[in-house]
């Protein structure tokens, strides 16, 4: 028989018979899967504690913005409340100072500084001081002074009695 004549076999590619074929695993030391795995499990709390001080600037700034606006209503603030000592007052003045009082609640400021309470020079400015004793006590607010969120944003003005 001559070469052409003989039978071919036609061997079936999908059927892998007899022939096992063994995954090769990656052959990484020990060693290195620890520094592989110790450099991803930082990158990974590096990437979350950014993520957390980027949502805390995010808040900061909108706060900080929101101060910035309030001190440059105080000029405002300060005329309504010179408006509403005087004898007469007018109902379109009442009415825009209880809308500019209800706006200062809403953002949660709050004033600081009230007759009769301790003189504490971190939320007070003291303008005058009389009396001789060692408790001092705010006598006279001058100026009314406003916290935004637990932060001083301005200090009351006072006068201040020792007894």
């Amino acid at each position: 028989m001559s070469k052409e004549e003989l039978p071919v076999e036609e061997v079936d590619s999908d059927s892998t018979e007899g022939v096992e074929e063994t995954p090769e695993e990656p052959s990484v030391p020990l060693s290195q899967y620890e520094k592989i795995k110790d450099d991803h499990l930082r990158l990974a709390a590096d990437f979350d504690n950014y993520k957390k001080r980027a949502e805390k600037e995010k808040e900061n700034i909108s706060s900080v913005t929101l101060a910035y606006f309030i001190n440059a209503l105080f000029p405002l603030i300060d005329n309504f409340e010179m408006a509403m000592s005087q004898d007469e007052i007018s109902k379109e003045t009442e009415a825009f100072n209880s809308l500019l009082q209800s706006i200062l609640e809403n953002l949660q400021l709050e004033e600081v500084g009230t007759v009769g309470e301790s003189f504490d020079p971190s939320i007070h400015e003291a303008v005058e001081h009389t009396g001789e004793g060692d408790l001092q006590v705010v006598d006279a607010v001058l100026r009314k002074g406003y916290m935004f969120q637990g932060n001083l944003i301005r200090p009351s003005m006072v006068k201040v009695k020792s007894e």
